[in-house]
């Protein structure tokens, strides 16, 4: 079985477009900033905000649920969650996105979280979380009896990925201007 990615696309599409746009105000800055006589160290610092705030947009982001063969992967901005098949009970949207697993222990995602739009579009029965509801529900119905034995959640409560590389530039500019090396 291929993973499916299921996820709030407008989280998604706001995340990348602001991340874009970010990424293309940075040149913008620089060179505005060298034609009005600004120090090289002030520019710095802005760029190093904007590619701060990318870093964010980036993690928020990634949220999203993974079907897999053998349970879901909730990917959250911080962590990941790995619950199987076999402990998995329920999906409830009453109020966001929550995956219930044994012993009642709930799993949510920050980028799931509940919405006015999400309530209207729920209501007419077109909501993007009881979409994933249903297959999620789908997929637990076709599991495997391998895959229902296993009981253990896992959960990584930080978890590196390459945008995380953007936080460094942050401490490297912070270092460059508070030492003198570039000047303020």
């Amino acid at each position: 079985m291929k993973p499916r990615a299921l996820r709030r696309k407008s989280l998604w599409i706001l995340s990348t477009l602001g991340c874009c746009g970010l990424l293309a105000l940075i040149p913008v800055i620089w060179v505005a900033g060298a034609d009005q006589g600004d120090s090289t160290g002030d520019s710095l610092m802005v760029c190093s905000v904007l590619l701060g705030i990318c870093w964010a947009l980036i993690r928020i982001g990634r949220s999203r649920v993974e079907i897999r063969e053998g349970g879901l992967v909730l990917i959250d901005w911080w962590r990941r969650e790995w619950v199987p098949w076999g402990a998995y009970t329920r999906v409830d949207i009453s109020e966001g996105f929550v995956v219930v697993s044994r012993g009642e222990r709930e799993h949510t995602l920050a980028g799931l979280g509940s919405s006015l739009v999400e309530e209207s579009f729920e209501r007419r029965g077109k909501g993007v979380l009881s979409r994933m509801k249903r297959e999620i529900r789908e997929a637990r119905a076709t599991a495997s009896p391998e895959a229902l034995r296993d009981r253990d959640v896992l959960v990584r409560r930080w978890e590196f990925i390459p945008a995380d590389l953007l936080l460094a530039q942050v401490m490297v500019c912070l270092v460059l201007t508070q030492t003198g090396v570039v000047p303020m």
